[in-house]
């Protein structure tokens, strides 16, 4: 059974992890991988360096002897490519955020069998060789989606923009959306665009479809930035700003708290990018024999009016998330009852 994590965002980083310390990891040899199947958002940039950080202490401590990171275009075979190398260099561990939910089975499978552990975070894969981290993302669309239903009385214009194209979250977090809209016959979704849950990627693809479309009242995102760019297309536009769900960036979060000053109220919900980390620990304690379960799951808090400026001081550039750290991911994710 899938095991469902309640991670709350604010304590988290207010506080960082729990105090008490877990068994610490046996020194090894160990060389652990990243294979991340797309680098063109803030989201996957800041969950690699969520990774090598946790990397860089493991190694200083002699926990693993190196780790590689690899980064893909995007695309399956690219991703497919990098894998097979990696398995060519005989790595004990990768932790792969895939660019498909299957596609990358068979080359994960080929992994298993020369006796690689594989642990897909976030993005994850299907078949039963792998290790699974990730988010409930269905639940991450529908809360959205359910905050524009009821702000709106159930009637309106909804642009809906999606995430990375072909990714499983993606794939769930409009699942959510559309579970949503279909108990509301007079929301309607009067566009879609993609926008690779990226700010420049958002702006430029709601640019081109704004001049087409009546009135928007709400905007439906994925998160990774693509808020922002949603905000800029419409303030470009000079089109009524509607309600854009947030993507927990630095960015949106400060043109919020600004805006809610004249009475502007939404809902931001993202995945934590510091799954990373959590993603390099889990594969950590995999090699070290122990009892990892084969299927975690992640669940966020929102950031809404009443939390907003709690994280409004953020860095530019970064989304709103934990850092997860050894004993935090032993004692509050493995072996959470």
């Amino acid at each position: 059974m899938k095991k469902t994590v309640l991670i709350a965002l604010a304590i988290l980083m207010a506080f960082g992890s729990m105090s008490a310390a877990a068994q610490q990891p046996k020194k090894g040899k160990w060389v652990i991988a990243l294979s991340n199947s797309y680098y063109g958002n803030m989201w996957r940039k800041q969950s690699v360096e969520a990774f090598e950080e946790a990397a860089k202490q493991a190694k200083a401590q002699g926990w693993i002897k190196d780790y590689v990171i690899v980064n893909g275009d995007g695309t399956q075979n690219t991703q497919i490519s990098q894998m097979n190398s990696l398995i060519l260099k005989k790595v004990d561990a990768i932790c792969i955020n895939a660019a498909s939910p299957t596609a990358l089975n068979g080359v994960i499978d080929q992994a298993a069998k020369a006796g690689v552990k594989v642990l897909a975070f976030d993005s994850i894969v299907s078949t039963p060789s792998a290790w699974t981290m990730d988010f409930n993302f269905v639940e991450q669309g529908e809360g959205g989606a359910q905050f524009v239903a009821e702000k709106l009385g159930g009637k309106g214009n909804v642009l809906i923009v999606r995430g990375v194209t072909g990714s499983a979250p993606d794939q769930d977090m409009f699942k959510g959306q559309m579970n949503v809209l279909a108990k509301y016959p007079n929301l309607k979704v009067v566009g879609t665009v993609y926008g690779e849950a990226t700010t420049t990627v958002t702006q430029s693809a709601v640019a081109n479809i704004l001049p087409s479309l009546p009135q928007v009242d709400a905007v439906l995102t994925q998160g990774g930035g693509d808020a922002y760019g949603a905000v800029q297309a419409f303030e470009a536009a000079n089109r009524p700003m509607p309600i854009i769900i947030g993507d927990n960036s630095a960015e949106f979060i400060q043109w919020w708290m600004k805006k809610m000053n004249d009475g502007y109220s939404t809902y931001s919900i993202c995945s934590a990018p510091g799954i990373g980390g959590a993603a390099f620990w889990t594969a950590l304690a995999i090699l070290n024999k122990v009892d990892v379960p084969k299927k975690m799951s992640l669940k966020v808090i929102p950031i809404t009016n009443a939390n907003a400026k709690d994280f409004s001081t953020l860095k530019p550039g970064t989304l709103a998330s934990p850092t997860f750290t050894w004993d935090y991911v032993m004692e509050k994710i493995i072996k959470a009852k």
